[in-house]
């Protein structure tokens, strides 16, 4: 294995290359309806933010200086991308409305609240 570095805008990462396949994740079936509901602007830092969007029927996901990839339902409210090894757990506030996610990415949980 080789060590590398991975950047973005914002980061840059020390890691390992790997040949190993993505972890694998079972799609399910999610209304429209309840996909509207995740639709916004989530914020993750100041500078960093991911913009969910619908787009026939599809849910997408596009970060900061990136470009934008649909992911994919598992469950009501966790959907996994297939470009890389993610996932997005929406999660619903005190009075049921959706406001917040989680990012499960690289071992780390990364919250974003949703500003718009």
């Amino acid at each position: 294995m080789k060590e590398v570095l991975f950047k973005d805008r914002i980061n840059v990462v020390k890691g390992v290359k790997s040949n190993k396949p993505l972890p694998s994740h079972v799609e399910t079936q999610v209304s429209e309806d309840v996909m509207k509901q995740y639709v916004g602007v989530y914020e993750v830092t100041p500078n960093f933010a991911l913009a969910i969007t619908l787009e026939a029927g599809h849910l997408m996901a596009q970060a900061t200086g990136q470009g934008k990839n649909e992911i994919f339902p598992e469950s009501q409210t966790k959907f996994f991308l297939k470009v890389v090894d993610a996932q997005i757990e929406f999660i619903a506030n005190s009075e049921g409305k959706f406001d917040s996610f989680i990012l499960y990415q690289g071992g780390q949980k990364i919250p974003g609240k949703k500003k718009s």
